[in-house]
């Protein structure tokens, strides 16, 4: 009875390899060929296994690319989340910078890809990632800069979705520019500078000077306390009059 449990953990870890091979194959061949131009065949090829072997785990090359799609972007999410959870520092700004870097490589790294997922999604709605994907991704900014509002880093008037456009839009058009003067992806020290900018521009526009803020409560306090005494006066005027 003993044995049972360990053959079944071996031909699970099998099969799971198995399963990792045919993901990783259709992968390169769907931004090889694309959707549409991609067989099977081919994928059963490079995964060095029988093509009816990839029909016990999918059903179809539909099942197949949106296999792909949700382990690629649920990785994206799980790779964000670890880059956050690695930051020490608490402040907004330096945990930007971290979340900036990591998606601006990705999205080197990762184009040709990404660029499938996209014209997918205007092109051919069955085999398009959900949106529930990309939300999932996208949240690790939102919980981000919702953060620093709470922490009064932030102006409690900024507009999450408007910086989110922001953050992911200039860093996506960044990487395209990269892209097409590069013949292969930058190191890491020539995408700085964009981070950079990245964070310049939220400094410049979301974030608050906490010794302007500083400033503006000491104002606001020494008003209250004004008003306060003139509230005082007024109703000691009341008193006199008959």
């Amino acid at each position: 009875m003993a044995s049972k449990p360990a053959f079944s953990e071996t031909r699970r870890a099998r099969l799971e390899r198995k399963e990792a091979l045919i993901l990783e194959a259709a992968r390169s061949v769907f931004v090889t060929a694309g959707f549409d131009g991609a067989r099977m065949s081919e994928i059963a090829r490079r995964a060095e296994i029988g093509e009816g072997t990839i029909y016990s785990y999918y059903e179809s090359k539909a099942e197949l690319m949106l296999a792909v799609l949700q382990q690629f972007w649920d990785g994206l999410t799980r790779e964000a989340e670890a880059v956050m959870a690695s930051v020490e520092a608490p402040d907004f700004l330096v945990r930007l910078e971290a979340l900036a870097r990591y998606h601006l490589a990705t999205v080197i790294r990762n184009a040709d890809f990404i660029n499938l997922t996209f014209a997918l999604r205007r092109t051919n709605s069955e085999v398009s990632v959900s949106r529930d994907h990309l939300r999932q991704y996208v949240a690790v900014f939102d919980r981000l800069f919702l953060r620093g509002q709470d922490r009064g880093e932030l102006r409690q008037d900024a507009v999450l979705w408007q910086a989110r456009d922001v953050f992911y839009g200039a860093l996506e058009y960044s990487a395209r520019s990269i892209e097409v003067t590069m013949d292969s992806p930058r190191p890491d020290r020539e995408q700085q500078p964009v981070v950079d900018q990245m964070v310049a521009l939220f400094r410049a526009h979301y974030a608050i000077d906490r010794a302007t803020a500083r400033t503006e409560s000491h104002a606001a306090n020494r008003v209250e306390r004004k008003l306060d005494q003139l509230s005082d006066q007024l109703a000691a005027l009341e008193k006199r009059l008959p």
